[in-house]
């Protein structure tokens, strides 16, 4: 076996497990806390307090199942072959009320490195119903849905389900959020899908489309949002580093041994 033989195999070894290890380091895991609640229940303290919080948590809103990250598709197929596993009275829509979102708005919260993009916000929506029957009520719930740059729109909370009547705003539902992680620093826009309890169809929706509130929020996960402080190293390199240090040393000591072959 040759020394050029055994340098190149040694020397491609090396190189893949270089790009091993960038590539499980690039792999960012999506990451995020939702609480959602009637606004009037949510004081500006309170919003404060769960804000806090929620950079604080070890449960996040994946392992709950309320953020799944899966398309707007296909949330709609999995929501509508559910619904068809699921009672019989189950209908695509209900035919004695109306549903819309008359409008929703957003507030910006938590800039740890100060550079105008915002771990954590809020979006506050007033969802109604109109029937011809006086003061109906109705179960609801809402998929909230992200969408970066113009990307495709990504699922990142489920509300509880909250009781909505006529035109009231004293019903308006609030869902703070925090990015933990896997949201790069970019301008996102907002959409709320409305459901009514036991319906397969959307009920309502509002998005960017239809208000500048919802529109290309500057937003980044808590990952990407660090104070930044300068460090000088003075100290190996990590294990990118230290493997072209290895490189370069096995390269020197192959050619060391060819020149005295």
């Amino acid at each position: 076996m040759s020394i050029n033989y055994i340098y190149k195999g040694i020397t491609s070894i090396l190189l893949l497990t270089i790009m091993t290890v960038n590539s499980y380091a690039s792999v960012e895991k999506v990451t995020s806390i939702s609480f959602g609640d009637l606004s009037k229940n949510l004081t500006h303290e309170t919003k404060i307090a769960i804000a806090k919080e929620n950079k604080l948590t070890s449960i996040v809103d994946q392992h709950l199942g309320k953020a799944t990250n899966k398309t707007r598709i296909e949330m709609l197929n999995n929501n509508k072959q559910a619904l068809l596993k699921g009672p019989a009275k189950s209908k695509n829509h209900d035919s004695t009320a109306d549903f819309s979102i008359y409008g929703a708005s957003s507030f910006l919260q938590h800039d740890d490195d100060s550079d105008g993009f915002y771990q954590t916000f809020s979006v506050s929506f007033d969802a109604d119903i109109y029937s011809y029957i006086p003061s109906q009520l109705a179960n609801v719930y809402a998929l909230l849905y992200i969408s970066k740059n113009g990307g495709p729109w990504t699922h990142y909370y489920t509300t509880d389900n909250f009781l909505i009547e006529g035109d009231t705003d004293a019903d308006e539902y609030e869902v703070i959020t925090t990015f933990l992680s896997g949201y790069a620093t970019d301008h996102y826009d907002i959409l709320i899908d409305l459901y009514q309890e036991g319906y397969s169809d959307i009920a309502a929706s509002f998005s960017s489309n239809d208000t500048n509130s919802l529109y290309a929020l500057p937003l980044e996960s808590a990952d990407y949002d660090e104070p930044y402080i300068e460090v000088v190293e003075v100290s190996h390199g990590g294990s990118f580093s230290g493997a072209i240090v290895l490189l370069l040393l096995l390269t020197y000591f192959l050619r060391s041994i060819k020149r005295k072959c």
